[in-house]
Parts: C-alpha cells; structure tokens; sequence
C-alpha cells in the first residue's frame, strides 16, 4: 500500500508541474501585455497549487471511512452549494457562467467540491448495492438520477465542461464497478446525442467548434512582444 501510495503521489506532482508549465505558455505573452509580468498567472497558481498540497497533506491523514460515513452530508451540502450559486446575489457571473462565490478578489467554484462530493457518495452507493449492481432498474439507476440532479444544476449555471467531466467520472465509476456492458453501449449513443443538442441549441459552443476548425486554415496574427519591442508572425 505504501508503494501505491508513492506512485500516486509522484503522478500528482508530475501532473501538477505540467500543469504550472501549461499555464505558462498560455498566459505568459498576455501576462506580460496586460500586467508587465509574464509570470503573473503562474505565480498565482504556484501559490494555490502549495495550498493544495497542505491541503492533501492534511486530507491524507482522515481515514477514508471517515467520508463514507459522511458522504451523505457531504453531498447534501455540495447541492444545496450548486443550488445557492444559481441565485442572484448569492452567486456571481464570471465569463457569462453564475457559477461561483465571490470572496473579496477570489472565487469559489461549488462545482469542484461538487466532483468530489459525488465521487464520495457514488462509490460508498456502488459498495453497499454490489450485488444489485448488474440490475440496471435496481443498481444503476437511482445513482443515474443522483446524477442527472447535479448535472441539470451544473447546466443551469450553465457549465457544460464541467458536467461533462463530472458525468465521464461516474461513468467510469459504473464501469469499474462491473455495470454491463451494453449497458455504457445504449447510455454513449444517448450520451452523444445529448451533447450535440446541447451544442446546437447554444451557439457559442458551436461558434468554439467552428472557430476551431476555422482557425486551422488561418494564418495566426501577428502579435506586439512587449519584451523584445517588435512584432512577431
């Protein structure tokens, strides 16, 4: 077990590190633009990612059945958190999304407690019903509904990305779990035609794929770098 425990927490620190590295060479000509620091957004991600690692530290040291007794709890708090950012006033728009707490200059997105949460109730529901598991009208569903409730708050903020990754996670979770297989089969083609109906009715996810496919045939702009003084192709 320690072994495992290694492993994991070297993948998280590599992960991590990616991550730090991605944002960089995202934001640092922006960064650099609007801030005259092109290690702005990394530093303040730095900072957050040592408050996550205290954080893990501490977390790692609670007992796992700790959670399980109180995932109940702690998913009832995570909904009613998704149902108070829904709220104005309570919740405040950011990128056209009503989806955080806003906290002085900081923000708090329920939906991320709310990956956890779900991860912890689903999997202590998928241990107490094992032998159900293979009925999908008794085992499967009722988790089903649990997450069509989350998913249809996430959506109201509205945050698809965010219900995709939830919805892909309890998915595996099913899978892991031993759910049939024709069962992923039937829920991947309503799954797909949720998501494409979900694009088509809003039109700036469709505007995002079609800016993609766009931008491909486009010449990239040429852009000022404030660093060297000249414009770069």
């Amino acid at each position: 077990m320690k072994k495992e425990r290694t492993f994991l927490l070297i993948g998280i620190i590599l992960l991590s590190i990616f991550g730090l590295i991605m944002i960089y060479s995202a934001s640092n000509v922006w960064s650099e633009y609007k801030f005259n620091d092109p290690y702005k957004y990394i530093k303040s991600q730095g900072l957050f990612l040592i408050v996550g690692y205290i954080a893990l530290f501490i977390i790692s040291k609670i007992s796992y059945l700790e959670y399980k007794k109180k995932s109940n709890i702690i998913f009832i708090i995570c909904t009613v958190l998704l149902s108070l950012v829904l709220i104005p006033g309570i919740g405040t728009v950011r990128n056209g999304s009503r989806s955080w707490f806003g906290i002085g200059s900081l923000g708090i997105q329920p939906s991320e407690f709310t990956k956890l949460g779900l991860i912890i109730f689903t999997s202590k529901y998928l241990s107490n019903n094992q032998k159900e598991i293979k009925n999908i009208k008794k085992g499967v569903l009722p988790i089903l509904g649990v997450l069509l409730l989350v998913f249809g708050l996430i959506m109201l903020e509205p945050d698809f990305g965010t219900g995709v990754v939830i919805v892909m996670t309890i998915i595996v979770l099913l899978f892991i779990s031993g759910v049939k297989m024709n069962f992923f089969i039937k829920i991947g083609i309503l799954g797909l035609l949720g998501v494409t109906s979900l694009i088509i009715i809003a039109p700036y996810r469709m505007q995002r794929i079609v800016l993609i496919k766009v931008g491909k045939s486009i010449k990239r702009a040429p852009f000022i770098n404030t660093r060297h003084g000249g414009a770069c192709n």
